[in-house]
């Protein structure tokens, strides 16, 4: 079993975020047997410590919390197992904190995970306050991704949570799948043999994985992009899947490389400032 130190993170970028996750996963070989050691930790955010725990339940691997600085707030995220039961997440959000934790998404599920997937964006919602459209600038991404999990990764688990910095004014958002990626998706479905990157870029070009050619779905992630970077206005978005990543905001797009990293499904990570004027979505939906 190889022991995994997690380091503590250089600042509160998204890009700082990104850089440890690619640390952590780096020289790994998906499915590998993994013990996770976070005595370094200080402090942790939704892009590294959700596919640190789905990767746990994913595999089975182990992880150490002896004389980690945050192990209350941790167990507080429910980390790794999280919740996936409605009683749960209702006693988990029932203080009022600053944070949603680790929840657990099953195909299975059902009612349940609707309902699971409605109080989450009911959280996030009050939290950003009333203002008009913010309720649909958070559901529309939350569902779209989460719906991908389900139609395309061929995977009946997903993982969600989100941590709120009320003196800075904005939240992250963090949704990981362990199943089949953009590329093999296109493959299997399509037949079309793509990199890891020219994948993530048809599927935010709105290309669909649907074999078929009258499906009008596809559009739902570079949607959910414009509306969390465009809509939002400060908005940030990053989509990893294999060995490639895609780091956006409302100025630039970006394809990263990951040497010697490999994610088995997808990693979507989003940071929505807190809106303070109305949003109108619908501009955005094609």
């Amino acid at each position: 079993m190889k022991q995994v130190i997690i380091a503590k993170i250089r600042n509160e970028s998204l890009e700082a975020q990104l850089g440890l996750l690619y640390e952590i996963f780096k020289d790994k070989s998906p499915g590998e047997d993994l013990e996770f050691n976070l005595y370094q930790v200080e402090w942790i955010c939704p892009l590294v410590i959700l596919p640190i725990s789905a990767y746990i339940n994913n595999t089975h691997s182990s992880y150490k919390l002896e004389d980690c600085k945050i192990k209350s707030y941790l167990q507080t995220m429910k980390f790794p197992v999280g919740v996936d039961s409605v009683d749960l997440f209702e006693q988990a959000i029932s203080n009022g904190k600053s944070y949603i934790p680790i929840t657990v998404l099953k195909q299975e599920a059902g009612a349940t995970r609707d309902k699971l997937e409605t109080l989450f964006q009911e959280k996030i919602s009050e939290i950003l306050g009333n203002i008009k459209g913010a309720e649909s600038a958070i559901s529309y991404p939350i569902t779209e991704l989460v719906t991908n999990i389900f139609e395309h990764s061929k995977k009946d688990v997903g993982f969600i949570c989100a941590q709120i910095y009320p003196s800075k004014q904005y939240l992250d958002i963090c949704i990981v799948d362990c199943g089949r990626g953009f590329a093999k998706t296109y493959k299997e479905e399509r037949g079309i043999q793509l990199s890891d990157g020219e994948a993530l870029i048809a599927a935010m070009e709105g290309k669909s994985t649907k074999p078929d050619p009258e499906n009008k779905r596809g559009t739902g992630i570079r949607t959910s992009k414009d509306i969390i970077c465009k809509g939002l206005k400060t908005g940030k978005f990053i989509l990893i899947s294999g060995s490639m990543g895609l780091v956006i905001d409302s100025n630039t797009e970006n394809l990263v490389s990951f040497p010697q990293f490999y994610w088995q499904g997808t990693i979507v990570a989003f940071r929505i400032p807190k809106p303070s004027n109305p949003i109108d979505i619908y501009k955005f939906i094609r």
